[in-house]
């Protein structure tokens, strides 16, 4: 796996444990079902309190001063525009190019969605390819990416790992992704981390 410059840093820390990621880096977290991977994913993004003595920092900073950007599980999606154009800048602090957004898109794989495109009628994949093309335009430090390609046929979801490792390489992103199919993103992913509880830190599995 190419080396890339540290631009961000993601820590947890629950004494004596710590685990840490790099810019550019893809996070795999795994556990059986109902272990708390998402409840991580969760108190990452700082949509759950965190336990005492507990600390997750990006930069050093608490995650809720830092742009993180979160793929939830769930079908349908619930959307925040009602079409492509308004979904792909929603929460922006300032207009987005054409040009970009046309590049994004094409980066994405879904070069044919039109601006007046109405969300609702896009398939599971397409849904998947527009939430990460919007999350692409926010330019988040941490992406957090709920079981993204679970539902997926074998061969769709392997091309949105490489999109998603591509992506974080080149962004710089720090990606934390959980899957119940871990053995889909051994290949790309820098670290796995494991959860068997949520009263203890993931453990480290394996490093690229």
């Amino acid at each position: 796996m190419s080396k890339v410059k540290i631009v961000h840093q993601l820590e947890l820390t629950w004494k004596p444990h710590h685990l840490h990621a790099n810019s550019g880096e893809v996070i795999l977290l795994s556990g059986k079902n109902g272990s708390g991977k998402t409840l991580w994913l969760n108190r990452i993004a700082g949509l759950e309190p965190l336990p005492e003595q507990m600390h997750i920092l990006v930069n050093q900073q608490a995650v809720t001063k830092q742009p993180l950007r979160m793929l939830f599980e769930g079908w349908p999606t619930i959307w925040l525009g009602q079409t492509i154009a308004e979904e792909l800048t929603f929460g922006l602090p300032q207009q987005v190019e054409k040009e970009l957004i046309t590049h994004t898109l094409a980066r994405w794989r879904i070069p044919e969605l039109e601006m007046e495109t109405e969300t609702a009628t896009l398939n599971r994949l397409q849904s998947l390819r527009l939430n990460l093309a919007s999350m692409d335009l926010a330019a988040p430090m941490v992406a957090l990416l709920d079981n993204p390609t679970d539902a997926l046929a074998v061969e769709d979801g392997a091309q949105l790992i490489n999109d998603i490792t591509a992506w974080a390489h080149e962004s710089k992103t720090i990606v934390v992704v959980t899957s119940n199919r871990w053995q889909d993103w051994q290949q790309q992913a820098s670290q796995h981390w494991q959860t068997s509880s949520t009263s203890t830190l993931p453990q480290l599995r394996g490093t690229a």
